[in-house]
Formats: C-alpha cells, structure tokens, sequence
C-alpha cells in the first residue's frame, strides 16, 4: 500500500483564503499515511489541528491524489478565526502565485470549487456542518438537554459522517448519511415496527436534513478477530432473523433487490455496461477481460436460473454484514447499519460473511459452520441440494459483489451531474470503480469449464 504526504487543509470561503503554514507555505501532517487513510477515526487529525493551530476543526471531506492524501476540514466555532503565530490566512491567488507543485496548485482550485458542493455527500453545503448543530441544539434546548462535555466527531467517509455527544443522559450519537445510500431511517423504521430484530434506539430524526439522532448501543463492535465459534454464533443467531423475516416479505417500502431473479435480469448487458463505468479510467478492461466477462456470465446464468428453482424463499439481506456493524451487548448480537438493505436469497449474506472473516477460519472451520447454517434450512430441500445451492452461490459471490458495485456507481453519475477532477463525488466514484475493478476481475479469472 503506498504511503501519502497528508495535507490538511482549512478554507476560509468567505474571503477566498485558506490557512497555511508559514515556514512550510502548506500545512502537512508529521507523518505520511496509507492511502486509506480517510476510513480512519477523524478525531485526532481534528485534535491534531487544533493543538498545531489552536482553531478547532471538523473534517469535512478527503481525497487523494498521486502524491497527497487530502483532508478538508470546516471551522467547528463559526467564530473563532485566529490562528496561532505559526500560521496565517493567505487567499488563493496569493498561494497559488507562489506555489510551483502542479499537483498541489490543482488541489487547491478544486477546493475553491466543490467544498460546499455534493450529490452525494448531504453535509457538503454552505452551512455545512453548521445546519445539523444548529437543528441538534433545538432538539436538545426543547428536551432539557445539556451537553457535558467535548463533542468528537467518530467518522467522516462518503457514506456517513458521525459525531459522538456527551449529554447529561449519556452518550448521543449524531449520524448524516450519504445520500447515495436508500434511506436508513425508513429502513430501520421499519424494521422496529416488525419487532423482528433489536436495533440502535432513533430518538430523534429530521428526512429532510436527513440526520438521525441515536443512543448509545451500549457494548462493543465485534472483533474482526473472533474465534471460529463467535462467528458460527453469530451466523445462526443471523439465520434465525433471516427465517424470521420471510412472513414479512415483500417489503412494502424502497429496498435493494439482489434477489436471484433480479440478479439474472440485471446479467442482461452486464459485461457492456462493466466495460462502459470502467472505461478511461485506471481500471478499464482489456479487451481480452471484457471478451471472458461475457463469456463467463453466460456460463453461469444457467446456473442462477437452475437454483432459483429451487424453493428457499428469499429473506432480508442487510447489504454490508461485518463485524464492524454487528455490536455485542451483553452476550447478545446486534446487527444494526442497515443503510444498504434490502431482500436476497439467504446464503449470499452469509457467503459474503464467511469472505470478509476468511482469514480468522480454516477449511474445516468454516466447513462446519456451514454445515450447522444448512441444517437450519432442511424445511426447503434436502441437505445434498442446499449443499449444491449453497456451493453454486458461493462461488458466485464475486459476480454478486460486482453488481452491487456498479449499481452503486451508476447512482453515482446518476445523481451527479457533474464530476469535477479531485472533488469528493469524484472520489467516491473512483474508489467504487477501484472495488468493482477488483471482484470482477476476480470473476473473470475464475473456472466455470463446467
């Protein structure tokens, strides 16, 4: 993974400035960093901030560029616009006469353009962050509510945003989501109303600001490093709400579809459209890759129409099933973050489960936690055809994740009317072509000669 210079830069678009530093003309970071950097917790880069330039920060977006990873932060005190003597406020032209660095100069041009512009990012706005404390406070002037201490903002990526707040109740959590993703609030309205599965209390929630005030969970994120038997506990709780869900199916409200029927429809094309999303991009197919694509979609459709002949009912599917959104409490499993859900056959959940914690499991370990999974569906076939279902879905996950890809991409340019170089609906679409390169270039390397 290559490793970045961070630059960490503050606007001022009011009076066209941005804060420098002024021995170094640019304000870096101490160390470089990976290029993912932008997935991590963004507290301490804004503590960080703070300490360096005594004004307190939010981060509002990131991106990277060849050389540079990129934050963009908003002034968290509206007021509060003094520096410390190590830096200044200089205005673009000034900066941009004096810097020689193609790269940087490009970075900042695209700031002065799309900080407060978004398609997919609800925060990026010219109230920013600004229009979401400013609705918080009146929620929490009207309840009685005082916060207690600093508030820390938990996470900033093109899907969400979070900010952790210290009440006189407890802990309160703040969440934006992108607006790329189907409405999580409805979604996990209702599913509260189905009494189905325990979910995150929402206490308060506003559609148009599209912002979700939530308490604390309680508990702890599983580790990505659990032992083979938490995972296996974890997948047959998942199977009961699986099980569960099929009375209440067809949802009646705007869900994603991976069923297997649709998922046949959408092959339809496939291999052109891949090809077309990827194209002039670093990512773009061979002409030998697109030619095996088509090839090996057509190999496999007969197997998608053979086991969805097969009567095991589709059930609800969360869409990003990890460890990161199954929270422990109290010995119990909590699987909340439905953002991305909707409806699917019940093993391609858990086939891509078993793929994100491949790592923590060997062969015969995963072997039996399969095996116990299939057990719980005996009332749809026999074992040897779910075993059959099963290891047709399986190897199949790639094409799977490569659908949900695109789909996402094509809500991307969709929404978007426009995709400036280096802004952050820019970002988003190259990291979600940097995903669908990779599944689906494993697809095409794989052997259906069957």
């Amino acid at each position: 993974m290559k490793n970045l210079k961070l630059l960490l830069i503050l606007p001022n678009l009011e009076n066209s400035n941005i804060l420098i530093c002024k021995s170094n003309k640019i304000f870096t970071y101490s160390d470089l960093v990976e290029e993912n950097v932008g997935f991590d917790n963004p507290q301490s880069y804004n503590d960080y901030f703070k300490e360096m330039t005594n004004i307190s920060v939010y981060r509002k977006y990131s991106f990277n560029t060849t050389n540079y990873a990129v934050f963009v932060f908003e002034l968290a005190e509206k007021n509060f616009f003094t520096p410390n003597d190590d830096f200044e406020w200089v205005t673009y032209d000034d900066f941009l006469s004096n810097c020689a660095d193609e790269e940087l100069m490009n970075i900042i041009r695209s700031i002065d353009k799309n900080y407060n512009h978004s398609t997919n990012m609800s925060w990026l706005t010219s109230k920013g962050f600004s229009a979401y404390f400013s609705w918080l406070k009146d929620y929490l002037d009207k309840n009685n509510l005082i916060i207690t201490g600093e508030i820390k903002q938990l996470k900033n990526a093109y899907v969400s945003t979070v900010f952790a707040l210290p009440t006189n109740i407890g802990k309160l959590y703040m969440k934006i989501p992108g607006k790329i993703f189907i409405n999580e609030l409805n979604f996990t309205n209702a599913l509260g109303e189905t009494g189905l599965i325990k979910l995150p209390n929402f206490i308060a929630f506003d559609k148009e600001l599209n912002i979700i005030l939530m308490t604390d969970m309680q508990g702890y994120d599983l580790s990505d490093k659990s032992e083979p038997n938490i995972y296996r506990d974890v997948i047959m709780d998942y199977a009961k709400i699986q099980k569960a869900s099929i009375r209440y199916l067809p949802l009646k409200h705007k869900h994603y579809d991976s069923t297997i029927l649709t998922t046949i429809k959408k092959l339809d094309g496939f291999s052109h459209k891949v090809s077309k999303v990827l194209q002039d991009s670093k990512y773009e197919l061979s002409r030998e890759e697109s030619e095996q694509l088509s090839k090996n979609i057509e190999i496999v459709k007969p197997l998608l129409e053979q086991i969805n002949k097969i009567a095991i009912p589709n059930t609800l599917h969360h869409g990003d099933l990890r460890p990161g959104n199954i929270r422990v409490i109290d010995n119990a499993y909590m699987f909340y973050d439905w953002a991305w859900s909707g409806v699917s056959h019940p093993f391609l959940e858990i086939a891509s489960f078993l793929h994100i914690v491949r790592r923590e499991l060997n062969e015969s370990e995963k072997e039996i936690i399969i095996n116990q999974y299939l057990i719980e569906w005996l009332d749809y076939g026999t074992y040897e055809e779910l075993k059959e279902v099963w290891g047709v879905i399986a190897s199949l996950k790639n094409l799977f994740f490569a659908i949900i890809d695109y789909d996402w991409i094509e809500s991307i340019i969709y929404e978007s009317e426009h995709l400036d170089l280096l802004s952050s609906d820019w970002w988003l679409l190259e990291k979600r072509r940097f995903y669908l390169s990779n599944v689906i270039k494993r697809f095409i390397h794989q052997n259906f000669d069957i």
